[in-house]
């Protein structure tokens, strides 16, 4: 991790361990095997609450991930399943340090045998560049799509441009040059100001990444501007972090991560936390696999071939007249569709999308989710993908469906 990063994620508890501590790691299971404390319990996030009467025997738990995102919430779930002595024990280094101040002593992390990768996979490269926009508000959610996208530069070459937007009314336009025009209603030297302050962050980030990364400053409203922006200029992906959003806030306001994934053409990849350390060896693909959808997901089949990933094709369904030989059938073609050779199908039954992922995800475990969406959302129309954006702790590929 960054080392500007780690004095603004989320703190951990100031505790002192007690003799019978258990550690419990709620990354993924790929995550977990790359390096982890010694004796640490590996259950992933969206595992916790099914398994956490496993853990009231123990004095105390003590939680930790990569970056405490993960470890704050799974804290809540454990609370509000019974357990009283659960730590937050935040990061993976946050939570060496306290085990190391009970004089647990750990001369080094774990590391578990990953799934072999065949040398033919391991070799490959792809020579076609993935033309990346990382939307940045300068947050640390920015900063954390800048990681992944690091991340998956093992295998893909990787174009990283980064864009601000400073929300003005459309009277407020920025030139080609840098030149600004103001009708008047708002103070240009003001407007000036803060373009001098947004051009210097950019271009901290050019410090702190490197001068292969491209910046963009424009002015418009913020949602808007992305997506004309990525559109007109042809990028691949659109990466954007985002805090989440649950409870009320959720029923009156949307992330913008939920509103690009609405409206944008282009597939938006969203995460809530610090994934730098992801493997990406099983993707969770979230389908409704009708016979007349022609979708093309050439991303799915980048990932498949330059990753090795092995797919778990989901249909979520609450009707019991369907027919599950049809839909293992439509599986398999939408497969073959996509040249996917690695892959597995599965049929969950459960009331709505988000119920069933997280159902099935409690005895499967995913490091990525793929799930298209209509364009549709908002008070009346309610999006799975959308909902997945705003409550689940993976990093999600959204796209548009063709169904013409």
């Amino acid at each position: 991790m960054l080392p500007f990063l780690k004095k603004i994620l989320n703190k951990p508890d100031d505790t002192t361990l007690l003799p019978g501590a258990v550690f419990v790691d709620v990354r993924s299971k790929n995550e977990f095997a790359s390096g982890h404390l010694p004796g640490a319990w590996n259950i992933p996030l969206e595992q916790v609450e099914s398994q956490a009467a496993n853990l009231k025997g123990h004095p105390q738990v003590v939680v930790y991930c990569r970056s405490g995102n993960r470890s704050a919430h799974a804290k809540k779930i454990l609370i509000s399943s019974g357990l009283s002595h659960v730590v937050d024990g935040g990061s993976l280094p946050d939570a060496k340090s306290l085990a190391e101040k009970a004089g647990i002593k750990i001369d080094e992390l774990v590391k578990e045998t990953l799934p072999a990768v065949s040398p033919a996979v391991a070799s490959l490269k792809d020579e076609n560049v993935l033309k990346v926009l990382i939307p940045t508000d300068f947050s640390v959610q920015a900063d954390f799509s800048y990681l992944l996208v690091r991340n998956l530069e093992e295998h893909l070459s990787v174009d990283i441009h980064f864009l601000h937007v400073l929300d003005f009314p459309d009277t407020v336009t920025l030139d080609g040059n840098g030149n600004i025009e103001t009708c008047g209603e708002i103070d240009i030297d003001y407007v000036n100001g803060q373009k001098r302050i947004a051009d210097a962050k950019l271009n901290q980030l050019k410090v702190l990444y490197g001068e292969s990364v491209s910046i963009h400053l424009q002015f418009g409203k913020v949602t808007d501007t992305i997506i004309e922006f990525a559109e007109s200029n042809q990028y691949d992906l659109i990466v954007m972090g985002t805090k989440g959003v649950w409870g009320v806030k959720e029923k009156i306001a949307s992330t913008e991560a939920q509103m690009v994934a609405r409206r944008s053409n282009i597939p938006l990849l969203s995460l809530m936390c610090d994934r730098s350390d992801l493997v990406i060896k099983d993707i969770l693909f979230v389908h409704d696999f009708m016979e007349n959808d022609h979708t093309d997901i050439p991303l799915m089949q980048t990932f498949s071939k330059y990753f090795d990933a092995a797919y778990h094709m989901l249909y979520i369904h609450n009707d019991l007249a369907v027919d599950p030989q049809k839909v293992h059938e439509n599986i398999r073609k939408h497969a073959e569709a996509h040249n996917l050779t690695n892959w597995y199908g599965h049929i969950v039954v459960a009331p709505d999308v988000e119920t069933g992922v997280n159902e099935f995800l409690k005895t499967q475990d995913a490091d990525m989710v793929f799930i298209g969406t209509h364009g549709k959302g908002g008070f009346f129309h309610k999006s799975a993908a959308e909902s997945l954006i705003k409550h689940l702790f993976k990093p999600i590929i959204t796209f548009h469906f063709n169904t013409k």
